[in-house]
């Protein structure tokens, strides 16, 4: 009996054994891989995998066609300029971008309609408003400056974001992976952001969690974004949609971005949302592109800001308009030949024949 109750004893006792083992087994695993993994995931191998992720977006072979609405949930300030949702068309075959945007203007409920092509090569972008008939030339070197390429914006994916015209940069680099190369970001550790598994970089004023589940996206990022007025932001993917199967591409399906009032606001109204911006793609498809869509001509009558070079405005004109005006030179030379050659002709004539007379 004493024999059969130590054994029971020590049964029992090996059965906690393994079972702890087993805990401490499984728990070190899991550490050492999430450990192995935080050590593996350099910022130069993230760099790598976000621009890989980048080129995919921005510049396939086939070209990606994106439609989306983008709305304002927080705009006590009118910031957002349009009434409920606008629609924009993005069609993107590097090295071009065509967008289309739609809306309706707070102020006057008047229709906004804007259409713009971009070539990157040649940097040269013509965007025209019909609704005004106005027509702008402006440079594409800094990639997807449009206030209306918000899709890449949020993801920190537009290339070179500044003032097309000032050339002013912001306060902090937003886009990725070219921020890194400053190399004052660290990698901070493995994180999940409402179910998505993230790795998280860091540097003092920005925190991005880049997804590792869907494509190296910027799932989440809270910064400083500037230049006149710097203020908090936050931008959010709530979900992504799946472009692709068969190369598991994913695409980021709904975005939310808050702007904080910064500093320069009311002191009451700090950590308030100042504008609150969401996107929700409801259209995406790879390939099929009529590359004539990258073809804008400006329509005749239409006023141009020709601010390629220098700040240049005219109005279209036909190819008719645009000879009688050039003739209006021709026709003022020969109006000043006439009165150098037919005056002083009449003049002697009139002289000859006085001579006559007299004789």
């Amino acid at each position: 009996m004493v024999y059969r109750g130590c054994s029971k004893f020590v049964k029992q006792g090996l059965c906690l054994l393994c079972f702890v083992a087993v805990f401490v087994c499984s728990f070190s695993r899991g550490w050492c891989d999430e450990r192995g993994e935080t050590e593996a995931l350099t910022i130069e191998s993230i760099t790598r995998r976000i621009q890989d992720t980048k080129d995919r977006l921005l510049r396939d072979s086939q070209g990606l066609s994106l439609t989306y609405t983008l709305g304002a949930f927080a705009n006590p300030e009118f910031e957002f300029g349009l009434s409920g949702n606008a629609t924009i068309c993005n069609i993107i075959k590097w090295p071009e971008l065509y967008i289309d945007v739609t809306g309706v203007n707070v102020e006057d409920g008047s229709l906004f309609h804007r259409t713009s092509v971009y070539d990157f090569l040649h940097h040269r972008t013509v965007a025209l408003d019909p609704q005004s008939q106005k027509a702008t030339i402006y440079p594409a070197r800094f990639f997807f400056s449009s206030g209306h390429s918000d899709y890449y914006k949020y993801l920190h994916m537009a290339e070179g974001h500044q003032f097309y015209r000032d050339g002013v940069p912001f306060t902090q680099e937003p886009t990725v992976p070219e921020c890194f190369a400053r190399g004052d970001y660290h990698v901070a550790g493995i994180e999940e952001i409402d179910g998505e598994r993230c790795v998280h970089l860091q540097k003092p004023g920005d925190d991005i969690w880049i997804s590792l589940d869907h494509g190296e996206y910027v799932h989440k990022r809270e910064m400083t974004s500037g230049p006149g007025e710097p203020h908090p932001v936050e931008t959010r993917v709530l979900s992504y949609r799946l472009v692709d199967p068969s190369t598991d591409f994913w695409i980021p399906q709904r975005i939310r971005r808050k702007d904080y009032y910064g500093p320069a606001d009311d002191p009451d109204k700090q950590g308030q949302v100042k504008l609150g911006l969401e996107i929700n793609v409801t259209e995406v498809s790879q390939g099929g592109i009529d590359e004539a869509i990258f073809v804008l001509n400006i329509p005749v009558g239409y006023h141009v800001s020709d601010l390629l070079v220098e700040e240049k405005y005219y109005v279209k004109q036909t190819a008719f308009e645009k000879l009688m005006d050039g003739s209006h030179w021709i026709i003022s030379t020969l109006i000043v030949l006439a009165l150098l050659i037919v005056v002083p002709l009449i003049s002697f004539l009139l002289y000859s024949r006085r001579q006559a007379r007299v004789e």
